[in-house]
Parts: structure tokens; sequence; C-alpha cells
């Protein structure tokens, strides 16, 4: 056991094997960073979110490269990680896929599976991009936000009615209701330009003095 640790201890890490791994990880990043910008239907900031991808595949390339030198190093990462908390808040499914994609980057390049992690990432990335240009192939315009706000009460039903009668979809993403005030947020997917203005003309018109927002989901981005 003891002749079994040291000989784990021994194995040298190539100063220049790090380097070229390093280098190819920046750039499968930034590939992946202008990808997830492009493809995403993430409703965070997409640009600030995607500069977290490069540190996070470097720094997996890093840990794993020194880690798998040596079996005390690795025994004292479980340690480490057991300290560590991470609180930073991710909303979407989408946005952990991402960052999975980015370990797995570091985790294959650490291991000095570099052909291996490069085919995997281009086969993926062709995947996702061929299924993002299909899916918003069909979708007439780009998802926007819309706020409708009243100083009466809504019936939901009601309104969810007339927003479904003029869109090809609808998600309801907040609704909030009070004794002299209502507000209904929904993320909306148009057939048409021109249901823009006949869903407005029917909402003001059901419901007099009503105030109606629009704003298109990538001006968030």
């Amino acid at each position: 056991m003891n002749n079994f640790l040291i000989n784990s201890q021994n194995i040298d890490v190539s100063l220049l094997s790090l380097i070229i791994n390093l280098s190819v990880g920046f750039l499968l990043s930034c590939t992946l960073s202008i990808a997830y910008v492009k493809c995403s239907h993430s409703l965070s900031n997409k640009k600030l979110f995607s500069r977290n991808f490069y540190l996070i595949t470097l720094t997996t390339i890093l840990i794993i490269t020194v880690v798998k030198s040596s079996l005390a190093l690795s025994l004292g990462l479980v340690g480490a990680l057991s300290i560590v908390r991470f609180r930073a808040a991710i909303k979407e499914p989408e946005e952990i896929a991402y960052l999975f994609l980015c370990i797995a980057i570091g985790l294959g390049l650490g291991a000095n599976y570099t052909l291996v992690t490069v085919v995997g990432f281009l086969i993926i990335l062709i995947l996702t991009i061929g299924v993002n240009y299909f899916t918003r192939k069909n979708d007439n315009l780009e998802d926007m936000f819309c706020t409708v706000s009243w100083n009466k009460k809504f019936i939901l039903e009601e309104l969810l009615g007339i927003f479904k009668k003029h869109s090809n979809y609808i998600f309801l993403r907040d609704f909030d209701l009070t004794d002299e005030f209502s507000q209904v947020g929904v993320i909306i997917n148009f057939k048409n330009p021109n249901d823009i203005n006949s869903l407005t003309q029917e909402l003001s018109t059901k419901y007099s003095g009503v105030n109606i927002k629009f704003l298109n989901k990538q001006a968030l981005t």
C-alpha cells in the first residue's frame, strides 16, 4: 500500500502538454461562448453569463492535470470541495447544460484526451446549432415580453384566452393582484407582426385604461 502511494506521487506533469491543453481549452470555451450567445433561449444576460465559460474550463483543466499526478492531491481535493460552497443561482436548465459542457471539456483536456474532447465538442456544437436552426426556422417572430397592468382586477383565464387567440404560444411569467391593481407578465410569440396591433386593440377595448408594454427578449442580452 505504501509503495502504491509513493508511485502514485511520481507521475510527472508535462508543462508543454499543459500549455497545449489550456490553449485548446481556451479556444473551445470561446467557441462555446459564441454559440451560447447565438443559440441560447435563456432569458438572462447571455453575454455576461458566457464570460465565465473560459474560466471554468481552464480551471477544470488545471485542477485535473495537477490532481491526476498525485493520489494525495486527489484526496485533498475531496476535502477542499467539501468546504467550498457555491451560492450562484442557476435559473434555467439550459445554463446548467452549458456549464456541464465547460466542465466536460476541462475534464477531457485535463486527462490528456485532447482529440476525443475536441471531436466530441464539435459534434455537440454541430448538433446544437442544427437543432437551434430548425427550431427558430419555425418561429415567425422572436419571443417577446408583454406586461399588462390595470387599475382593476383581471380575470386571468379570460386574459390568457385573449393572448392565446393572437399568438403561437404564451408562457405566464408572473401575476400580481391587489384590491386596486393587477398586473400580468407573459412571454409571447406572435403568429405575424399584425397580431401585435390586433392584440393591443382588443385589450384596450376589453379593459379600458389598460397599460400594455412589449419588450423584445433580445433587448435584455
